[in-house]
């Protein structure tokens, strides 16, 4: 029952965070106003992270938890085809990096991590990697089927991830155009990065 109770302060606090973060930049929130925001004192949140650096990176690792469960339920399926599967794929990396708070925070993690690499290893380790090898793991299924072409790891990683880490970073550069869905329409660049990958990997 302890256990429950600091996992549900720890989510708390997390989300609560990451909202301050967003509005304020990481040097612009400080510890007194989480605990503030989270109805506790700085020592019971101090209780949960160490430092503002440890509870940024939850915030930027534990947040994806549910993509990962997401693209594991994809693999795991065993009555959609390799294309479907790879459309469930770009639906979920879309929906997390564009639209999700977590998703958000790209500017975020490129500025903290020149001054605390540790952001950057964790966002890497805990996200990246583990998106990648799930992703992996659905164009394996459609090679062994004989839908998909083989492709290299290193290269399915730019071609996948890296695309929408770029929109999701330009949306935030530009949030506050009033045009911003005519420069950066979300549905219609995943429809046409799904397609490119397509033409590129399926076999005819």
């Amino acid at each position: 029952m302890e256990k429950n109770k600091d996992r549900d302060a720890k989510g708390r606090i997390i989300d609560l965070a990451t909202d301050l973060f967003l509005q304020n930049g990481f040097a612009g929130t400080s510890m007194s106003a989480i605990a503030k925001a989270s109805g506790m004192t700085k020592a019971s949140l101090y209780y949960h992270f160490a430092n503002k650096e440890d509870l940024f990176i939850a915030c930027v690792t534990d947040g994806y938890q549910h993509a990962l469960s997401s693209l594991e339920a994809i693999v795991a399926d065993d009555q959609a085809s390799p294309e479907e599967k790879l459309s469930q794929a770009f639906d979920t990396l879309y929906d997390t990096v564009i639209n999700s708070a977590v998703g958000r925070m790209s500017p975020l993690i490129a500025e903290v991590s020149r001054a605390f690499p540790q952001v950057a290893r964790s966002f890497r380790e805990e996200y990246i990697l583990p998106h990648e090898a799930l992703v992996a793991q659905i164009l394996a299924q459609g090679t062994k089927a004989g839908v998909f072409k083989p492709i290299d790891k290193k290269l399915m990683s730019h071609l996948f991830i890296g695309p929408i880490v770029t929109l999701s970073l330009s949306r935030e550069m530009f949030a506050k155009f009033d045009d911003l869905d005519e420069h950066f329409p979300v549905d219609e660049l995943k429809a046409g990065h799904l397609e490119a990958i397509k033409a590129l990997i399926v076999i005819k």
